[in-house]
Parts: C-alpha cells; structure tokens; sequence
C-alpha cells in the first residue's frame, strides 16, 4: 500500500530502461583517493567578492563516464568549515557506502562527518529515540514506511525549501525513476526524503539448471510442458516441486525454492504471492480471497524449502543459495553479490527475473533531515551530494542500487549487472511496501503480520483464521492510535 495525493495509492511506475546487458560487476573498483590522484584538475580559484579560497575541482571517472560535478554546481567550496555533521548509519552496505564517499565531501564542503554505525537490529530504535529526545543526529537514512512515520510526526524537515534555497542548477528531481521520487518522498503533500536505494525483491534462479537440456526433457516428460523460468505462481509451484530431491530423486539440487523466513522476513514471500497489508484508505486488506490464497501458497512452498529456512536470516540464506543447494530464491538485490563471490559455488550460473505472479514485495530507503539538526544547510549538501546525478554513481558499487533514470542510461551502468532489466521491470508491478506504511506503529504492524502468518506454517491455525486474526488486530492496534 502506498500514497496517492496526500492519501494512499499504489505504486505505478515505467520501466527507465527496457534492456540491459548481462554482465558481472567489474572495472570500477579503484578507490577514491587513489583515482583523484590520477584525474584531479586543478581549479584554484579565489572568490572575487570575499576571497575564500575554493577547494580543488575533483574529477573522478566511474562506470565510464567522468563525474565532474562532484562541488555541486559549485556550491560546495569549503565554506562550511568548523561545522559538524552526524549521520547514523545501519552497519553493513548502508556504513560501507556513505564512510566511502564522506572523505570527498568532507575536502569539497570543508565540513567533518561523524558517521555512526548502528547494528541492524538496534537501528530503528536508536534513531527514534534520537529523533524524539537527544537530537545528535542530522541526517536521516531509513526504510521508507518509517521516513513516513516521521514526516507525521514532524521529526524531519520538509525538503522542498531546501531544495530551492541550496541546491545546485543540475540538481534535477524530475531524473529520479518514474513514481519513485513521489512514493518515496513525498508525504501528506511535502516532500520528506530523497530516495536512496530502491528495493524490490526478485527471483534469482539456477540458470544451468533451467538450461539443462537432459532436465528439460525430464520436465517435459514429467508434466508435459516446457521447463521455464516461471511467471506465475502455479508454474512457479511446479518448478519447485521438480527440484526438490524429497519429491523428485532425480534432481541435481535438495531444494525447489528457499528464502530467509527468520521471524521479521516471513511477511515478504506472504506479499510475494499476493497478500497485502492495508488499502489506500488505511483500512485492512488481508482477509480476503487474495490473502488466503497467497498464504496457501506460503504454506505449499514450504514442503519445497529447507526445514531450517524458518531460523534463516539475510546472511545464512543467501550464503545457502550461493552454496548451491536450491535451484530459486526469492530476495532483495543484495543476493547478487554473494552469489557473484570467488567463493560462491554458483558464480556466473545465476539469472534474475520478476518475482512469480507479479506482486513483488516493495522495499526501499531514503535519505532526509532530522527536525532537531542544527546544521539543516549542510544536512541538505551531504544528501544532495549523496543523491546527485554524480553522486549516484559513487554508491553502485557498495550494493546502492540507483535511483535517476540518466544513471541506468550510462552504459557502463547498464552493462555493469545482470540485475538491472528485472529490478526495472519489477518497479512496474510492486505496490505494497516491507513495512506496513501506517504512521507511528509500522514496526507493531509488522510484528502481527510475522506473527499470523508464522501459526499458519506452524499448523496451529489455518490460513483463513490466521488472516482473520490478523486483521481483528490491525483494527484494534490502528484504533489506538486514533484514540
């Protein structure tokens, strides 16, 4: 579920490129420091009203393409010396991404940037409190169910006057993905957040499998139709079952299917096969005929899946494909990566497509200012830096999927990920967010989601009464709240 006009709406978005080439992630690892070395030019300028001196003009080169708009316009020229930022960051990709570009901002600003790693599990809280009691923290990145939240609250600054005071001229919001800059920044008619990464999840798949010509001649002869990457959930269903060594000895691999169904993920394969959490009106959405079949589906899966999947984080299951041992995972982009690793035992042998049925489960960060900072002008240039059409390309590399649609247009971009022509196809069918997008108990949502559907794969209830449940506490939990 998402906004539409100040409401809530259903992500609509056109694909920003209907092609790319297959090809693994490479070429653009020299690192910063050592590539201004190599492309700097030097722009020692002197302001003529003031006499500041201006900070050397850096151009790096990055997938291809020179970025020599990294001072903004010529916005950032170390003006803002003596001034402090504090960023919190979830440990991981997230800390990786925004510590590598902080030392280039900080020689282009003249600022420092405190970036604070917080452990994903004590993310979320940590930022709350901070955002409503001690106000250390100037710059906000986070899902965007709770960027929403926020924006309600009035924890973080509406950008919109930021944005017209301090951006550069090239600073263009238009250039972000069709649909994403509204459902992602745009809250109660104020634009809240910039997005930063876009997620959806997909289906990645054991291309030699599928390729196989002695499987797909057992396919054939088994079910009487061609082996194929499948599109909706009963072929979907049927792939699974051929690939589990339980129901077919014969199959090169344990497991059908296998995803992370450790408790705070089961919701996600639930959306995957068609659930939903609340309409555009706030009102519950999962107790009908979609939700009931889209759980049936869940609890069929299961007898495909490895028995362990439920105690399965992000870690242990991406590592579990990548070992080999299922021929289709479902998960966010991010599982690329691993299985692209010198010690994957699938590297090279992976392809990528929309999630079956087409209701992929809709994720995504973005990036805004703590009401409480005092430093909001300079708040604003890191996430203008970090979000700029240059920008952009500085976090690719550290799993930060794009988010402008001239991004994808550069070649080397397009040609740098066999991910990108389903993650873009994908946008185009995603409508209902990881995190319940319900002001102030998003997190309380999605634990009654996890726990419903978790008594169903446990057998303790069945799929219709689970979903009965769970709506007869979303009524109570959201009547508090208007209480």
């Amino acid at each position: 579920m998402m906004r539409r006009n100040g409401l809530w709406k259903r992500v609509v978005t056109a694909a920003a490129c209907t092609a790319v080439a297959a090809a693994g992630l490479t070429g653009c690892k020299v690192a910063v420091s050592e590539e201004m070395q190599t492309t700097a030019e030097t722009a020692a300028v002197t302001e003529a009203a003031g006499g500041t001196e201006v900070s050397e003009k850096k151009t790096i080169e990055k997938f291809g393409k020179t970025l020599d708009n990294l001072d903004l316009d010529g916005t950032l020229h170390g003006q803002y010396a003596g001034q402090t930022l504090t960023v919190p960051v979830m440990s991981g990709d997230f800390e990786k991404a925004v510590s590598d570009v902080v030392p280039l901002f900080e020689e282009l600003s003249g600022a420092k940037v405190v970036v604070e790693s917080i452990p994903g599990e004590q993310f979320t809280d940590k930022l709350q409190l901070d955002l409503n009691n001690t106000k250390r923290y100037d710059v906000v990145l986070a899902p965007i169910a709770f960027l929403h939240s926020f924006a309600k609250a009035d924890k973080i600054e509406p950008l919109d006057t930021m944005i017209s005071q301090y951006a550069g001229e090239s600073y263009d919001t238009s250039d972000f993905l069709p649909g994403l800059f509204d459902t992602y920044g745009n809250y109660d008619g104020k634009l809240c957040a910039i997005p930063y990464k876009p997620d959806v999840e997909l289906l990645f798949y054991r291309k030699d499998l599928f390729e196989d010509e002695s499987l797909k001649k057992a396919y054939q002869e088994k079910y009487e139709t061609e082996l194929k990457v499948p599109e909706t959930n009963e072929e979907m269903m049927q792939v699974a079952e051929f690939f589990t060594k339980s129901v077919n000895p014969e199959s090169p691999v344990d497991y059908g299917y296998s995803t992370n169904m450790l408790k705070g993920c089961t919701r996600l394969l639930w959306i995957n096969r068609g659930g939903d959490d609340v309409d555009e009106n706030l009102k519950p959405n999962m107790n009908n005929e979609a939700g009931i079949d889209a759980l049936n589906r869940v609890l069929k899966l299961q007898e495909y899946a490895p028995k362990e999947w439920m105690q399965m984080g992000w870690d242990e299951a991406n590592q579990f494909f990548a070992n080999g041992n299922a021929a289709m995972m479902e998960q966010w982009p991010g599982l690329w990566l691993t299985c692209q690793s010198d010690t994957s035992a699938v590297k090279d042998k992976i392809g990528v497509a929309v999630a079956p049925g087409k209701t992929p489960v809709l994720g995504g960060w973005g990036v805004g200012i703590s009401a409480g900072s005092q430093n909001k002008e300079l708040a604003w240039k890191l996430i203008e830096f970090m979000t700029s059409k240059d920008g952009e390309l500085l976090k690719i590399e550290n799993t930060m999927d794009p988010c402008r649609t001239s991004t994808y247009e550069v070649p080397g971009v397009a040609q740098s990920s066999l991910l990108y022509g389903a993650l873009m196809e994908s946008f185009q069918y995603a409508k209902t967010l990881a995190d319940v997008d319900v002001p102030y108990i998003s997190s309380k949502l999605n634990d009654v989601m996890e726990f419903h559907i978790q008594e169903a794969m446990a057998g303790k209830v069945t799929p219709e009464e689970a979903l009965a449940n769970m709506e007869q506490e979303f009524i109570d939990e959201m009547a508090k709240v208007e209480n």
